[in-house]
């Protein structure tokens, strides 16, 4: 088997608490042909304190003011030399076999251009819980939101050439746009159950701001609904039903054809997400919104995925007993 370079790029600011324990997870690592790449954004804790400790080990860092998470992880493209590129955020960290089973799936697969696994979500007052797709997906269902949790996904180089860098607009769904983009140019990616990587969950945490990442998937679906040849009538569709504002970007590169179908599926899929974005925080107004729509033009589907159970509960039941409930599930 051959040994490929792993490039590991850990974008960081102020996380000294937990920066240490994301570099050893890397070093302790059982497959060794690996980079060290840190971006720092201008950190004013121990963080720079607990790097050059280790900078022996660690191929590259800086600490100076940035644009943001997307714009470090670019600076960190631009120096990374392995044929596996992925990023790791400094509060979260691996498993120990992780990068040997990354390089072993690639091996047996020699078209796979991305691999993806579970991550264990964890943190002060958060119920621990593995996370990631249960069965493959078809390449469509990437192209309805992030399927996949991105520290637990590793990308061929050949897909992150400067000419492919993350969008440094997007501040929470880049790693969904590169996902899309990938897709839409002919990446084939790769589902294991295998465990890869922990997922902090606590205060400062970008994952508690779901309203954030909402609103730029949104913006990812349309992009991508506006690329492919049959889905412009699904942008304009997804433009009105959503309640977030749309920014129409520049259209996607695109080598793949999709069907009518397919691209339905997607949109189906997206609508979904966002009627249960909707559901939990109580947006009675824009639940009824998506339910009237899907209850005219796809009443299969209203069926099936039970819409009128949730709309009963919104209807009927106090939003305290409907929190509560909540509350006692996690």
């Amino acid at each position: 088997m051959i040994h490929p370079k792993i490039s590991v790029i850990i974008p960081t600011l102020n996380q000294g608490k937990f920066i240490e324990q994301t570099i050893l997870s890397v070093l302790d690592q059982t497959y060794k042909n690996t980079e060290i790449i840190i971006i720092d954004g201008g950190s004013t804790d121990n963080t720079i304190d607990v790097i050059k400790k280790y900078a022996g080990q660690i191929r590259h860092w800086v600490s100076e003011k940035d644009k943001g998470q997307s714009n470090a992880i670019n600076k960190g493209l631009l120096v990374a030399s392995g044929e596996i590129v992925t990023w790791l955020n400094s509060d979260d960290y691996y498993e120990p076999d992780a990068l040997l089973t990354v390089v072993k799936t690639f091996h047996e697969n020699p078209s796979v251009t991305i691999v993806h696994g579970k991550a264990r979500l964890f943190g002060e007052r958060v119920k621990s819980r593995i996370v990631g797709p249960r069965e493959d997906l078809p390449l469509s269902g990437y192209l309805a939101f992030m399927r996949f949790p991105q520290p637990s996904s590793f990308i061929k180089r050949e897909f992150l050439s400067t000419d492919f860098p993350l969008n440094e607009h997007l501040h929470y769904a880049m790693d969904f746009e590169l996902v899309s983009r990938a897709i839409l140019t002919g990446a084939v990616p790769k589902r294991t159950d295998q465990l890869f990587s922990h997922y902090r969950l606590h205060p400062h945490s970008k994952s508690n701001l779901e309203i954030r990442f909402m609103e730029e998937w949104t913006n990812v679906a349309y992009n991508t609904f506006s690329t492919l040849h049959n889905g412009n009538s699904f942008a304009q569709t997804l433009k009105s039903l959503s309640t977030f504002s749309i920014t129409e970007g520049k259209p996607f590169a695109c080598t793949i054809r999709l069907t009518d179908a397919e691209v339905e599926g997607i949109f189906l899929e997206h609508i979904h997400l966002h009627y249960h974005f909707h559901y939990r925080t109580f947006n009675r107004a824009a639940c009824a919104r998506i339910c009237l729509f899907l209850k005219e033009n796809y009443k299969g589907f209203y069926r099936k995925n039970n819409y009128y159970k949730y709309n009963f509960r919104l209807k009927f039941i106090p939003v305290s007993l409907i929190t509560l409930i909540r509350k006692f599930r996690n």
